[in-house]
């Protein structure tokens, strides 16, 4: 299984005006520019999910959007879950994709410190990793059967930075 972690895009700060709800702030134009990149980066890599699951955010939402529409998957199917908010942990994280989504290729589209956590778990099988993503990174991770062992191996880390440079 190859999972995909990918953090939401830059959107406005919390709390500016207009923005004052958390789960309603939208992705700024500098942040969906980017993500268009990313997007167009991680297609040229042949990725193809079969679910893309995001947290239920506008950020998010509209991360998991472009992606779907450069991926060419429908954005009427991507699949939402209130486990992936900031404050997400991994364990219930892990249980959901055990219950619902274990697939070939699954794109999670999130925030931090969640993700963060999530890396930690996979990888590292310590929450006290400190791990922390940057808007529109991509972090690949492959794993066999989370039923038998909750960890994964990093494939490889691609920034922001360096996706919107390829």
């Amino acid at each position: 299984m190859k999972i995909y972690l990918i953090r939401h895009g830059i959107a406005y700060e919390p709390g500016e005006p207009g923005y004052e709800d958390d789960t309603q702030r939208p992705l700024t134009d500098k942040g969906r520019e980017k993500m268009v990149k990313v997007a167009h980066v991680i297609k040229r890599l042949n990725i193809k999910p079969d679910v893309i699951l995001s947290s239920p955010y506008l950020r998010t939402r509209e991360t998991a959007e472009i992606l779907a529409k450069e991926l060419k998957y429908k954005k009427d199917k991507i699949e939402f879950s209130e486990r992936l908010l900031p404050t997400g942990q991994p364990e219930p994280i892990f249980g959901e994709i055990i219950e619902k989504y274990m697939v070939e290729e699954l794109m999670i589209v999130g925030h931090e410190p969640c993700l963060g956590l999530l890396i930690s778990a996979m990888a590292g099988g310590d929450l006290n990793l400190a791990i922390n993503v940057r808007y529109g990174s991509v972090c690949c991770l492959s794993a066999d059967d989370f039923r038998i062992e909750r960890r994964a191996t990093l494939e490889w880390l691609l920034t922001t930075k360096i996706s919107t440079k390829i």
